[in-house]
Parts: C-alpha cells; sequence; structure tokens
C-alpha cells in the first residue's frame, strides 16, 4: 500500500489574528514616536548649544585682538563689525551684504526654529545689549546709533559664568530696525519688558527654556530670565 500523504494546513491568519498584530503594531508606534521626538528635540538643543559657544569664541576672540571690546552689538546691521556678521566671517562665509552673508543651516540658527517658527531662518540669536540702549537709559553707546555705537567690554565683565552674551531670539515683532523675516531680532535689552517678551525664544525642552551663552564660554537652558540679567554691561 503507498503511504498515506500528510496533510498541510495552508490557512492563513484569521481576521482575529491580524487585528492583533495591528494592535500591537500600533501599541509600539505609539510609544516609540513620544520617544523619538523627544530624542530629536534633545539632538537639536545640543547643536544650538554647541552654536552659541562657537559664536561665543568668535566674540571673545575679536575682543581679544580688539582692546578687549567685543564686536558691534547692532550698528552697523548689515556690515561688519556686527557680531552676526563677525560670526559667519569667522565660519569661512564672506560677501559683500548681510543679504549675501547670512544663509540657512550655519552656526547663527538654532535646528528648532524650523518647527518652531516655520519657514528657513538664516540668523536665530541675539546678543546681549542690557546697558548699551543710548542715552535714554543713561548708557553711554547705543545698538541703534550708527554715529555711536554699541560694544561690550569683555575684559571688564564682571561674573563671567552669570552674565549672558547670547541667547536664541524670536523672528522680529518691532518696526524700528526690523530685519527680514528670516532673521531673528539681533539685539535684546533684559530691561525692557517687551524685549524679553518679544524677543526671546522658548524653543528647547518642553518648548519652555532657551539657551543662553555666558561669558565664561559655558551654554546652558534656562527656564526664565534672571534677574541680576537687567544690571547694564560694561
Amino acid at each position: 500500500m503507498r503511504p498515506r500523504t500528510q496533510r498541510r494546513d495552508h490557512r492563513g491568519f484569521s481576521l482575529v489574528e491580524l487585528l492583533v498584530v495591528v494592535a500591537v503594531i500600533a501599541t509600539l508606534v505609539g510609544l516609540l514616536i513620544p520617544a523619538l521626538s523627544a530624542a530629536r528635540r534633545a539632538a537639536q538643543a545640543t547643536t544650538c548649544a554647541s552654536n552659541l559657544r562657537q559664536a561665543f569664541l568668535v566674540c571673545r576672540i575679536y575682543a581679544d585682538q580688539s582692546d578687549g571690546v567685543g564686536p558691534a552689538i547692532g550698528e552697523p546691521y548689515a556690515t561688519l563689525p556686527n557680531w552676526g556678521l563677525v560670526v559667519l566671517e569667522a565660519s569661512g562665509l564672506a560677501g559683500d551684504s548681510a543679504s549675501e552673508m547670512y544663509q540657512e543651516q550655519t552656526a547663527l540658527v538654532c535646528p528648532s526654529v524650523n518647527r518652531a517658527f516655520g519657514g528657513q531662518m538664516t540668523r536665530t540669536y541675539a546678543m546681549n545689549a542690557t546697558g548699551h540702549a543710548g542715552p535714554a537709559l543713561g548708557d553711554r553707546d547705543s545698538y541703534d546709533d550708527p554715529q555711536n555705537p554699541g560694544h561690550i567690554r569683555f575684559d571688564l565683565v564682571q561674573f563671567p559664568d552669570r552674565a549672558a552674551l547670547l541667547t536664541d531670539s524670536r523672528p522680529a515683532q518691532f518696526d524700528s530696525n526690523a530685519p527680514p523675516p528670516t532673521r531673528s531680532a539681533s539685539v535684546i535689552d533684559f530691561r525692557l519688558t517687551e524685549h524679553v517678551a518679544d524677543r526671546l525664544a522658548m524653543l528647547h525642552g518642553a518648548d519652555d527654556r532657551f539657551n543662553a551663552a555666558f561669558f565664561d564660554g559655558s551654554c546652558r537652558p534656562l527656564g526664565a530670565v534672571p534677574p541680576h540679567w537687567q544690571e547694564p554691561l560694561p
């Protein structure tokens, strides 16, 4: 007699089994997406801090080569020695105008801004202008005055680990000397509540923290502006 051939069961997955698999995959995706999003934000915050440290270092070297005086805080906005253009020039970028030198994905652009602001930004950091806003606030110079532009005396800054030079900043929400929409505000006077409200950008953590580069070369995130930042810089 010929041996009986064993029958094989070619039955596929049942509807219940498919639904279970789909449910398991959906659960895993739901668990992974927040973790991946948090990891991406953490990486962006780290890149932002690196950018700010690099920008500080350029400004520090500029001051060391200029008798302790840092680059221009504001005016001239479109040419050297404006602090932003000094940083870009040190990064290897060149041009005859600010519109040529400001580009995407440089040391002046936080990688979190596209998610936060939309569009492509070419500058997202601001320099601390506290103490350099002109005679109206009792200051010896003004970041908005081409005839007497503001400069920080790096060598006279007290407590460099507490005083900030650069921070994350928002796209300009003001009319006077406003930059193009692809550039954020480039100066912040921390004595002015409207500057803090309109110019400081909360981009990190759960969008409730900003990065700041300090005069000692460190960079760290903060959730609020310390009261001593209202003290004028030299």
